[in-house]
């Protein structure tokens, strides 16, 4: 499983060199986030985790309606019992898509390689460290809408995290969340 995650690094930091120096197009997104932590239908805390993502990417038309990117996320991704008791995750990412434009309609899907850089855990006002880490590596896939008005684009994207966030008694436990945001593209 190592070599595997290893060899997909490779492969996406190696798409998003290609990328930037091929040219096309560049830009900013960000936007709202909505998150938790599911083990099949059941998620692992009552309610998802409300925060945002922010990031930057980069195109490349292949042909007339399709086009290759890349770029580099932050995102805040957790869950919450209640405003006093959630757990958050803040991960860099760097993901890579497909996006087939018809119009000024798209449709998006690729896939991320998260690295996980802090873990805090909320119980009641105080900051607590957690008994159990949540992994340092995931590669959720997403698929999305978007509609592009000149240089601005209005996205939804939906991502499944595809590692097991725990390694013990909590085995199966896996990201997923909506983002909903706006980019613009020069």
């Amino acid at each position: 499983m190592k070599k595997i995650s290893l060899l997909l690094i490779g492969v996406i930091l190696f798409a998003f060199s290609f990328t930037s120096i091929a040219g096309g197009k560049y830009g900013l997104r960000g936007g709202y986030q909505l998150s938790n932590i599911y083990n099949g239908g059941n998620s692992l805390n009552k309610d998802p985790l409300n925060s945002f993502y922010v990031g930057m990417f980069t195109e490349q038309r292949i042909v007339p309606m399709l086009s290759f990117g890349s770029g580099s996320e932050y995102s805040q991704i957790g869950s919450m019992t209640d405003n006093n008791n959630k757990v958050v995750m803040h991960y860099l990412s760097i993901p890579t898509y497909l996006k087939f434009k018809i119009g000024p309609f798209f449709a998006i899907g690729g896939a991320s390689a998260s690295f996980k850089v802090y873990e805090q855990h909320f119980h009641t006002d105080a900051i607590q460290d957690p008994f159990e880490k949540a992994g340092w590596f995931d590669i959720p896939v997403y698929a999305g809408v978007g509609l592009q008005f000149l240089m601005i684009r209005i996205e939804a994207r939906y991502n499944w995290g595809t590692f097991n966030l725990y390694d013990s008694p909590n085995d199966g436990y896996k990201n997923q969340y909506l983002q909903l945001g706006l980019a613009v593209a020069i």
